[in-house]
């Protein structure tokens, strides 16, 4: 019995749940340290808070369940046997990734001077396209359409402040 592909892996193993699990809970701590500073607060009206709900309630939240998932991924890596599977990807799979990276940092980086719209159309008309989308006008229109919905809904309803298109700068919905 040389092969150690049917022994279970021992316990205290250091795998690729553990690390995840430290790192959601180093993310976490961090994310609660600093939201207070990150978060603005609102003007008061007529002296009393807009809502019952603190601003950083919700930033809070995903840190204590950022912490929260972090335990739990490392107490079940004590007893998980798995396979890193990770290390046998194809190469194809690593571009699909990083291409998707990519373009989301291009995203971060574009929707300052191109506003929210624009920018999420071209990386949406982007990817659709670079993943073999072969329905250009389906394509299109879920490339508009997706960012429009998602504007009006985040600007008009929820009152999210979100980066105009400097082209259209008094149409609400672009």
């Amino acid at each position: 019995m040389s092969d150690t592909g049917d022994r279970p892996a021992s316990r205290g193993v250091v795998n690729f749940n553990t690390v995840f699990g430290i790192l959601g809970i180093v993310i976490g701590i961090v994310l609660f340290i600093i939201t207070p500073d990150q978060v603005e607060r609102p003007r008061l009206l007529f002296g009393q808070k807009p809502s019952g709900l603190d601003p950083d309630f919700f930033p809070r939240l995903v840190a204590i369940l950022f912490v929260i998932t972090g335990v739990w991924l490392i107490w079940r890596a004590r007893v998980l046997v798995e396979e890193n599977r990770i290390l046998n990807l194809d190469k194809e799979a690593v571009t699909n990734v990083l291409v998707t990276l990519a373009g989301f940092l291009l995203l971060a980086l574009v929707m300052p001077q191109l506003g929210f719209v624009l920018s999420s159309i071209i990386l949406l008309a982007g990817l659709s396209t670079f993943y073999g989308n072969r329905h250009f006008m389906a394509g299109a229109a879920i490339s508009i359409g997706v960012p429009l919905i998602f504007y009006n809904i985040l600007r008009v309803w929820l009152q999210v402040v979100l980066p105009q298109n400097p082209f259209f700068p008094n149409i609400l919905w672009f």
